[in-house]
């Protein structure tokens, strides 16, 4: 049934994707393009999750089965940067939905036309499928609901830890798969010599506003970082999501000056980079926006877990790349070569979850098929005769 119902809502999704587009463009200032194509990985999002829960699950050793089984009704709370493959129909959504549990979504207070939206499609095709709204209260009063199971979220550091907060209080605590905070660090070694345009758009697309932009690049080359923050600052960018967003870009870029050279660029918000040889606390924090930070050293800083690592490298950096690896592999949940982290496949290989405070279930992904597994848990059936067995 679910398998059906996730079809239909992609169908659905589909079906609408020009009013949808309208909609949700206007509200949050993202680009036709972009929205079409996040509909479409949205609408395959479904089918694929759909698929993947479909096929037989269990593990046999002597009398023991494994199955299994749905964790209980979920809350999902809506990402603002991705109002589509994240939002009310995301990718959490279609997760819970596959794996057999009913859904309660808290829309986003910043895009309530584009929620009240895509809840309709919702509504009419998915089953076990409700729609809350409301602030900080609501939020915490759905996690405190003995109904509710497991939770996914995507959005601030602050927010998480709340809701992990509010769960873990629970006469019966329940886990919270959030994703938060992540600088997404990248690594120019030595001997690269490709070219940085790639690198610059993934800091200044969508506005930066991605939870896999690269916010911290780190160097020794001088040359590099004059040539990268140049080709940032020459950057197109268009309206933040919230006003929130938007000040608090506004006050990093006015703050950094303090602790390197700022290139700026024009546009409102005004793309960024900040070039430093000196270490400050404030480069290993998230900064939402088209801004990057530029480390000009000889030495690697330390910094806590992050979604992504980048390693850019030429031919002569073998040795040096191969013991960066299993550094970066304690603290990133996924290691791209010679590309940027802001493609994120739909695939079941995608691991888009990190040691914290990227995430707070670093074992999990919210992004490809297996992210379903979040929210069914195994129940190992021992000596079940098999008339009976036969029945599940």
């Amino acid at each position: 049934m679910s398998r059906d119902a996730l079809y239909r809502c992609a169908a659905e999704l589909e079906a609408r994707a020009d009013e949808v587009v309208e909609v949700i463009g206007a509200e949050t200032g993202l680009a036709e393009a972009r929205l079409r194509g996040e509909l479409q990985r949205t609408a395959g999002q479904l089918r694929l999750y759909a698929d993947y829960a479909a096929k037989p699950w269990r593990r046999e050793s002597d009398n023991i089965v494994t199955v299994p089984v749905p964790v209980g009704p979920v809350a999902v709370f809506a990402a603002s940067n991705f109002p589509l493959a994240f939002g009310v129909l995301g990718g959490d959504t279609a997760s819970a939905i596959a794996a057999g549990c009913p859904v309660v979504v808290k829309t986003h207070p910043a895009q309530p036309l584009s929620s009240e939206l895509l809840a309709s499609i919702g509504s009419a095709t998915l089953p076990g499928f409700e729609v809350v709204s409301g602030g900080p209260e609501a939020s915490l009063s759905l996690v405190r609901d003995p109904r509710i199971k497991a939770v996914g979220f995507t959005g601030s550091l602050a927010g998480g830890r709340a809701l992990m907060d509010a769960a873990a209080s629970r006469p019966d605590p329940i886990p919270v798969y959030a994703e938060m905070s992540s600088i997404n660090p990248v690594y120019v070694l030595p001997g690269y010599d490709g070219d940085l345009a790639a690198l610059a758009a993934s800091v200044t697309g969508s506005s930066g506003q991605l939870c896999t932009k690269p916010g911290l690049v780190l160097t020794s080359s001088p040359a590099v970082a004059t040539a990268l923050a140049t080709a940032v600052a020459a950057g197109t960018t268009h309206r933040m999501l919230t006003p929130g967003m938007a000040a608090a870009h506004t006050e990093w870029l006015a703050s950094a000056g303090s602790l390197g050279e700022v290139v700026a660029g024009a546009g409102d918000p005004a793309p960024f980079a900040v070039i430093a040889s000196e270490w400050h606390p404030s480069f290993g924090e998230e900064h939402f926006g088209p801004s990057v930070v530029i480390y000009v050293a000889d030495t690697y800083p330390e910094w806590e877990g992050s979604l992504t690592a980048t390693i850019l490298a030429g031919p002569a950096d073998a040795d040096a790349a191969r013991k960066l690896l299993p550094s970066l592999m304690t603290r990133a949940g996924r290691i791209i070569f010679n590309g940027v982290p802001t493609g994120v496949a739909v695939v079941e290989a995608m691991q888009h979850g990190g040691p914290w405070p990227s995430t707070s279930a670093p074992w999990s992904t919210s992004v490809g098929p297996v992210a379903v597994e979040r929210f069914r848990r195994p129940v190992a059936l021992q000596g079940i005769p098999s008339e009976i067995l036969d029945a599940i």
